[in-house]
């Protein structure tokens, strides 16, 4: 699905798709300040649009990723936290999903630790789509663990290896197809760290 933008110099870009014009400079930063402004509308249909611009940036220019990182994260991990729209959550995480599979490590910088958090916060969520998208992006985030920040993403699967234990048995098919994912987080426990976290949640429950 394209979305269609007009710059102020009157020029109509498809941001869907692998427009020519998004790589030229001046047409880029007009689309992305229009979106920038539509991130913060009210309207949760227009907020929902301007993230889904974002995240299509990938296909209109994916050489352009890197170079707007910065302002491409903030932007998407603010929209995880929206309070009055699931779509726009959901949204973002299919934005982030596009846009993490262009950066390496370095790229994300401090930002790992706060999307790590937030994602971890929508293993539970009651909406399917959410809940398979915060899986398939923590899936995304374990490969950015191999040096900085491989000691703190173990802990944040250590803190979580309740819910995604439960989730291999999750009753919702679509959400499931993610199995192989959470398999792999898991294998990133040591048998003796696991089996010392399974008897302290035993011991918890029980009192």
């Amino acid at each position: 699905m394209g979305l269609f933008l007009t710059t102020p110099e009157g020029v109509h870009l498809d941001f869907g798709t692998h427009d020519p014009m998004l790589r030229e400079k001046k047409f880029l930063k007009s689309v992305l300040k229009i979106l920038e402004e539509r991130s913060h509308d009210r309207n949760s249909i227009v907020h929902q649009l301007a993230v889904r611009g974002l995240g299509n940036l990938v296909y209109g220019a994916p050489e352009k990723v890197k170079k707007h990182k910065k302002f491409l994260m903030v932007i998407l991990i603010r929209a995880l936290n929206d309070t009055f729209s699931s779509e726009v959550i959901g949204e973002s995480m299919k934005a982030l999903a596009n846009v993490l599979k262009e950066l390496k490590g370095k790229d994300i910088g401090s930002s790992f630790r706060d999307l790590t958090q937030q994602i971890r916060t929508y293993f539970d969520n009651e909406e399917d789509d959410l809940r398979l998208m915060a899986f398939v992006l923590f899936g995304i985030l374990a490969r950015f663990t191999k040096r900085k920040w491989k000691a703190y993403f173990a802990d944040q699967v250590r803190k979580s290896w309740v819910t995604l234990l439960l989730h291999l048995q999750d009753p919702n098919p679509k959400v499931s197809t993610v199995r192989p994912t959470v398999t792999y987080l898991l294998t990133e426990l040591k048998p003796e760290e696991l089996q010392v976290d399974i008897c302290r949640h035993l011991v918890s429950v029980s009192c």
